[in-house]
This record gives structure tokens, C-alpha cells and sequence, in this order.
């Protein structure tokens, strides 16, 4: 099992930040523009445990596969993950988290457990690769979330 983490302070409320992941435009608004995803049909809602959330990603230029991930172990306003039922790896979890540091900053955590597929000879072949697409995806994920919800923060809080 592999593990992944990426953290960032961002200058807002927590409730604020982790409110945000409420609104089902964020899946698409967290997508890179270089990244070959589709979001299919409704994205779940985080906090309906069970709820889903269906993407179409192209693999090597060409290959068309869904990632179908799960909504898990809600905590109102501090964390709640996303589990692969079908796509791309073997298996893969991933919780996201805010944590307040005062009443107007956070720390912000996206925690990552997983396989890539075909066990060592995956993770020789294509580990490096997956990690470099994580720490580019979520370095774009977390300047956007800081981004929209330090603008969002009244100028006084800051």
C-alpha cells in the first residue's frame, strides 16, 4: 500500500473550507484542465454516506475506463472520504480533512492510501508516475480551494 499526503494552510474558517466541498460543482472545479477526466451524470453529495460519484478518465491518450467512487465516514465540518469501488487502481482511499488552527485559518489535508495495479510490478513500473500526477493534481486543488475561499473570508477575519 502506497501512501500519499498533501497539506496546506489556507487564511479562512474551517467551516468555510469544508463547506465548500459541498457544492456538487466542486468535482469538476477540483479537476486539472490537463487532466482527461468527465464527470458522469450528478456527483454524489459528501455527506449522504453511500452516495457515489462517476468519472470517465482516458488512460494512455485512448483507453476510456469509469472510476467510481464512494462517500464515507462524514464528520460534519472536519473530514470525509472518497473510496474506489471500480477504476484504476487496485484499491484507493482517500480523506479529505480540515482542521482549524484559530476561528480564521485551517490546515487543509488530503490523505491518500493506495495499490496501483499488478501488485510490485506496478508500483516499479508506474509508482513514480502516479505520484508526480498526485503532487501536481493537489498542488492545483489546493491553490484553487485557498484561492476561492480566502476570497471568500470577509477581509477583516484575515
Amino acid at each position: 500500500m502506497s501512501h500519499f499526503n498533501y497539506e496546506s494552510t489556507i487564511q479562512a474558517p474551517a467551516t468555510l473550507v469544508f463547506d465548500w466541498h459541498h457544492d456538487t460543482e466542486a468535482i469538476k472545479k477540483l479537476t486539472p484542465p490537463w487532466e482527461p477526466v468527465k464527470v458522469i451524470g450528478t456527483p454524489g453529495c459528501i455527506d449522504e454516506v453511500g452516495s457515489r460519484t462517476i468519472l470517465e478518465i482516458s488512460l494512455f491518450g485512448g483507453i476510456h475506463i469509469q472510476w467510481v467512487a464512494e462517500h464515507r465516514n462524514y464528520q460534519p465540518g472536519r473530514s470525509f472520504q472518497d473510496v474506489q469501488i471500480s477504476g484504476p487502481f487496485t484499491s484507493w482511499c482517500h480523506t479529505h480533512s480540515v482542521e482549524p488552527i484559530d476561528e480564521n485559518a485551517c490546515l487543509y489535508s488530503d490523505s491518500i492510501d493506495y495499490k496501483v495495479p499488478v501488485g510490485w510490478l506496478g508500483e516499479l513500473l508506474g509508482g513514480w508516475f502516479v505520484r508526480q500526477k498526485l503532487k501536481r493534481m493537489f498542488a492545483y486543488r489546493h491553490a484553487l480551494v485557498k484561492r476561492e475561499c480566502e476570497e471568500l473570508t470577509p477581509k477583516n477575519q484575515n
